[in-house]
């Protein structure tokens, strides 16, 4: 089972590296989305459902950017757990160096 649950610090920074360039890849089509759906709500204003249209797009906006916030979370936490394992790995030789 333990051979199932071996990833190394390179996968791990490659994982942080992919959710990056996610992050980086949604800044601008959410900041174009969350606009568009506020010139929506506003061409809407006079309509009754303008507050519908407004909530929904802050809900979205909310739960994109939220979920963009996120990745970059996992980023950060996937080098912190990459260079957890580089440092285990470099103490365990350390210590068996001269047997």
């Amino acid at each position: 089972m333990g051979d199932y649950l071996n990833i190394s610090a390179s996968e791990l920074y490659a994982s942080a590296g992919a959710a990056d360039t996610l992050v980086s890849d949604l800044h601008a089509p959410l900041r174009t989305a969350i606009d568009d759906i506020a010139a929506a709500a506003s061409a809407f204003r006079a309509w009754d459902d303008q507050g519908r249209i407004a909530a929904v797009g802050t809900g979205w906006g909310d739960a994109l950017t939220d979920l963009k916030d996120h990745l970059a979370e996992h980023a950060k936490g996937l080098r912190l757990l990459a260079d957890g394992h580089s440092i285990t790995d470099t103490d365990v030789r350390d210590c068996f160096e001269g047997w």
